[in-house]
């Protein structure tokens, strides 16, 4: 399986952000496999259940319904549930479809703690809901090689919080991601332990995208008394992240060639984002387009799920986001009647150094919870 970005995947997340009490984004909470010769293509299957959770479900048996009302894949938000069978292995649920699905389609998969706890007449303690996007497609077997790497940007600043790489197939979780990867200074010195480590990697639904996430502010610098603790990267300096050829796709093939990424470091970028100060320019012809310039240049796959644009009777238009450079965006979204509309920007959302509307990430004593308070800027279709 693959993850589609075409048209809607943003706005078909970002609608979920204001429906659900909790809603894991920076992890899938599924894993998708695709399977050779099934007529199915694949799977999906959910991270750890908790034991005791499992063993409630374990002492039911479960019709169809019963399974779909709280772990479903749909084709569109509030469709009915795709047809298939449920099992469980090892303290994770999956979910195989009954008939081949379409490629061409994006797939709506959600697991909800509430509604399985609902349905059990059981307090659970996750109170989480997760969702996420995929598409079914055949058995990849060509080469892996990397396709994209984010952000892009002619400097980040020293104070990053993630790298994204992308692959053009899924690669093995049989290895450990960070055996091949590094960062290198401009003399050739290997940093010592960049990332924060994740078991397995901090991968997407289908691991066509690997998230990298640097030390926020504690990676010792200097010796002996001199010692102080500052960023992976430092301002003015110039690396070099670089991935082995040797790492094995899901499919068993090495990628198709090593690959080089240049990292210019900038001064940090500290402080909390102004949404008051973007500059919004709308246009439309047969669909809508809703121009964006930031303050902050933002994280591209969160942004992409965190900004949406309401009509004026309140209802959620379908949309997608597009990414010019990490400080200019646009949103596509289905034209209706409305004159003015809403941009509506998920609490949660986060530049490349993991400042929010709401707080600075790593200032000292900066209050960081999250409003539940809806971040809107209006704006008119010219």
């Amino acid at each position: 399986m693959r993850r589609n970005n075409k048209l809607f995947k943003g706005g078909l997340l970002g609608l979920f952000c204001f429906l659900t009490t909790t809603v894991i984004f920076s992890q899938s909470f599924f894993t998708a496999k695709t399977l050779a010769d099934s007529d199915s293509y694949g799977t999906i299957t959910t991270r750890l259940v908790p034991e005791d959770v499992v063993d409630l479900i374990n002492q039911q048996d479960f019709s169809f319904n019963e399974w779909s009302s709280f772990f479903y894949v749909q084709t569109s938000p509030g469709g009915p549930a795709v047809l298939g069978n449920y099992s469980i292995a090892d303290n994770h649920l999956s979910f195989k479809p009954k008939f081949l699905p379409d490629p061409k389609i994006n797939y709506l998969v959600t697991f909800s703690y509430p509604k399985l706890s609902q349905l059990l007449s059981e307090e659970i303690e996750e109170v989480s809901e997760y969702t996420d996007v995929a598409s079914f497609e055949p058995p990849e077997t060509s080469q892996p090689e990397v396709i994209s790497f984010i952000p892009e940007l002619d400097e980040v600043p020293a104070n990053l919080l993630r790298f994204y790489v992308y692959f053009s197939a899924p690669m093995s979780l049989l290895q450990n991601p960070y055996d091949f990867i590094t960062i290198e200074d401009s003399n050739g010195k290997t940093l010592v332990d960049p990332f924060v480590i994740i078991p397995e990697g901090l991968w997407n639904i289908n691991h066509t995208r690997l998230t990298l996430l640097l030390h926020p502010g504690r990676v010792k610098q200097g010796v002996g008394p001199n010692m102080t603790l500052g960023d992976v990267l430092r301002a003015g300096n110039s690396y070099t992240l670089k991935i082995d050829d040797e790492w094995l796709g899901a499919s068993g093939a090495k990628l198709k060639s090593s690959f080089a990424q240049t990292i210019n470091a900038s001064n940090p970028l500290r402080g909390a984002m102004n949404i008051n100060s973007w500059a919004l320019q709308s246009q439309k012809s047969n669909i809508g387009i809703l121009t964006i310039v930031t303050d902050h240049p933002l994280d591209q796959p969160l942004a992409k799920r965190m900004l949406f644009i309401r009509g004026a009777s309140g209802q959620i238009l379908p949309s997608r986001v597009e990414f010019d450079n990490p400080e200019k965006l646009k949103i596509y979204w289905k034209l209706d009647d409305s004159e003015e509309l809403e941009l509506l920007i998920d609490p949660r959302l986060e530049d490349v150094c993991g400042n929010t509307p709401h707080y600075a990430f790593d200032l000292e004593g900066t209050e960081r919870t999250i409003s539940q308070e809806e971040l809107k800027i209006k704006f008119r279709v010219e």
